[in-house]
C-alpha cells in the first residue's frame, strides 16, 4: 500500500478512497466533495465529521489516533506541506499505532509551470512540423 504522494490543495479529491478522514496540516482549503470526513481537534482528543478543518498537531493527541480508526475510518490521510515536521511526527505516530494512513504533501505549482518560453514553443512548433500538422 502507497503510504505517500503529492498533490495540490485542488485536486486532493483523486486521493481520497471511501473510508478515507482528512487530517489537514496546512493552512489551505482543500477542495473536497461534500460528505468528505475530516480529523479535528478539541484539545487533545480528535474527533472526525464532515465539517472542514485544519488542526495543529500536539503529540498530546497521538493517544487518541486509535480511536478515529474503526468502522466509519478506514483510512487517515494526512496532508501536509514539505517540510513539515509535524507531519513527520504524526506519520511516524500513524505507524507506530499500525494505522492505515496515506501522507499527502501539498505541492504549488510553479509560475514557470504555467507557461511556454520561446524555446519551448520552438521546439513543440518543429515536433509538430515533423508529425506533418503543420
Amino acid at each position: 500500500m502507497t503510504t505517500a504522494c503529492s498533490s495540490t490543495a485542488n485536486s486532493i479529491t483523486e486521493v481520497i478512497l471511501g473510508g478515507d478522514a482528512l487530517l489537514n496540516l496546512t493552512q489551505q482549503t482543500l477542495n473536497t466533495t461534500q460528505g468528505t470526513l475530516y480529523v479535528t481537534d478539541s484539545g487533545d482528543t480528535l474527533s472526525c465529521g464532515t465539517t472542514p478543518g485544519k488542526l495543529t498537531w500536539r503529540d498530546s493527541m497521538g493517544a487518541s489516533l486509535a480511536s478515529l480508526h474503526g468502522s466509519e475510518i478506514c483510512r487517515i490521510v494526512v496532508v501536509s506541506e514539505e517540510h513539515c515536521s509535524d507531519a513527520k511526527k504524526l506519520v511516524s505516530e500513524l505507524s507506530r499505532q499500525n494505522i492505515p494512513h496515506l501522507h499527502c504533501t501539498l505541492m504549488e505549482l510553479c509560475e514557470a509551470d504555467a507557461f511556454m518560453d520561446e524555446e519551448d514553443t520552438e521546439a513543440v512548433t518543429e515536433r509538430l512540423r515533423q508529425l506533418g500538422y503543420l
